[in-house]
């Protein structure tokens, strides 16, 4: 079998065949090859299935918002691979492209007798990634937890933040997190 097009070394069996030690050099040389193809391969493997890149982060304490649309600041890293946990800017930083699994929730309290009609959505870059409604779970009461997920296909750069709109009727504080975690590369 030619081995060139896999980029690999190939032994010369050219009659008349003599055997010397180049046969084995060049059968190392072959084996070297293959087991450096290999290891490339298990690299690759344990980087993208055991150990994906991820970040998880959150708001570090309860944050107040007038009624309407809050957009917390994730000021807490709770873990984050490559680079990924962005504390200036709030939020995620998408270091690679590829396909993520990205959720985010958040304890909404309203005042004490109020009811505050909370939906959550995830910012990409400034613009909600997912239209407000379509996936998570909204909330109607005076305290309850919202969340959203989706699996999007996110650019290196991408800056990814949570918001909370609510119905605007009472003033009301958040405490959220948000994760993502790369499924599969571009």
């Amino acid at each position: 079998m030619d081995t060139t097009p896999l980029g690999l070394p190939y032994p010369e069996c050219d009659p008349p065949r003599v055997k010397d030690l180049s046969d084995a050099g060049q059968i190392r040389a072959l084996a070297e090859a293959a087991d450096g193809i290999v290891q490339t391969i298990s690299n690759d493997l344990t980087a993208e299935l055991i150990s994906p890149r991820g970040a998880r982060m959150r708001e570090s304490v309860a944050t107040a918002w007038p009624a309407g649309t809050a957009n917390p600041n994730l000021n807490q890293t709770i873990f984050a691979s490559a680079g990924m946990g962005d504390t200036t800017a709030g939020g995620i930083r998408i270091t690679k492209t590829a396909w993520y699994l990205v959720g985010m929730f958040s304890l909404v309290l309203a005042g004490s007798g109020t009811e505050v009609s909370a939906r959550p959505n995830i910012l990409r870059n400034g613009s909600n990634m997912v239209s407000y409604g379509d996936v998570g779970q909204q909330v109607t009461a005076t305290a309850g937890d919202v969340y959203v997920s989706t699996t999007v296909l996110l650019n290196a750069g991408d800056l990814l933040k949570v918001r909370i709109a609510t119905n605007g009727a009472a003033a009301y504080t958040t405490t959220s997190h948000l994760w993502a975690i790369e499924l599969l590369g571009a």
